[in-house]
């Protein structure tokens, strides 16, 4: 692989691994769409994404140190009050778990099977189908959420909900407050292990783990700034574990040819990424997820036309 294409890929990956996207999706379809002579096929070639993932969850630590820190705090605390959940910290802290486990068992146990989705060219195209499912799946989301937030603001709206003696036949004060926007610590453990089992789905190229779930967050009640953060926290240690089981494989002989053009492109997405949720964080603080929708069905698309008619 020429140093300009990885360069290209890493700084791909650490974009479209934070926005809502799906990185695998384009670190396999832009390569095929572009014609590169990549061979996607080796061993040494997912060891280099498995690099840049690294990279991401590096970036990912870094920008949200401050909360690792206060969860670090949290799981020690825990262990000398021998509590599980004494404030909101360790509520958060422990959230974190729940939302973890699902996808870290399931991505152990389905690796090689979904590994072949980088070795098969004639599978590519169903990473344009699951990158068109990924933007139906935002869309929907965002669908669902504009009903809820609506019912919200009527609820609020109406004097008949002023007071317990008032209350609207079939709308209830409590009503009211299941559909209001929570913080990440107001979730129950079921959902953050919803939240995080979506997380599965994007073990599939295609489908982006950041757009699942903070689809899901959604979904639970929370703010899409919220959801974000919570998003991209559950990320973190999944993305970073995953790809540190690999690293040892970068030091194979096989792959030490590509060990310096690695280095390079993990450090470029190391960067991109850092800046993309750093970008990320603030959009969503007012912005939506549906811009991201429409174009992962685009893109997914166009991408499927082109496949198809090359064959």
């Amino acid at each position: 692989m020429p140093l300009w294409q990885a360069l290209i890929i890493g700084a791909l990956q650490g974009v479209s691994e934070l926005f809502p996207v799906s990185s695998l999706a384009h670190t396999i379809l832009i390569p095929a769409l572009l014609g590169w002579n990549i061979n996607q096929e080796t061993n040494s070639f997912l060891v280099f994404v498995v690099a840049l993932h690294l990279a991401t969850a590096i970036a990912l630590a870094i920008y949200f140190w401050q909360d690792w820190r206060t969860v670090i705090q949290a799981y020690i605390g825990s262990i000398r009050r021998r509590k599980l959940v004494y404030d909101e910290a360790s509520k958060f802290a422990w959230l974190l778990v729940a939302g973890t486990v699902v996808v870290g068992v399931v991505g152990l146990v389905f690796e090689k099977q979904l590994r072949k989705f980088f070795e098969d060219p004639k599978l590519f195209w169903l990473v344009a189908i699951f990158l068109i499912l990924n933007g139906g799946i935002m869309l929907y989301g965002e669908y669902l959420r504009k009903r809820t937030v609506s019912l919200t603001k009527t609820y609020a709206a109406s004097p008949v909900l002023v007071g317990a003696e008032r209350e609207q036949p079939g709308v209830t004060t409590e009503t009211v407050n299941k559909t209001r926007l929570k913080e990440v610590e107001e979730l129950s453990f079921p959902q953050a292990g919803e939240i995080g089992a979506t997380q599965v789905l994007a073990l599939l190229p295609g489908i982006s783990r950041s757009g699942v779930t903070m689809v899901g967050g959604l979904l639970a009640g929370l703010s899409h700034e919220a959801a974000a953060r919570f998003s991209f926290m559950l990320a973190t240690p999944v993305i970073g574990l995953a790809a540190l089981l690999k690293v040892p494989d970068l030091f194979k002989p096989e792959a030490r040819d590509l060990l310096g053009t690695t280095i390079m492109a993990a450090i470029l997405a190391g960067i991109t990424a850092y800046f993309s949720v750093r970008f990320l964080m603030r959009y969503f603080e007012t912005k939506r997820l549906s811009p991201f929708g429409y174009y992962c069905m685009a893109f997914g698309v166009v991408a499927l036309v082109i496949l198809q008619v090359r064959g």
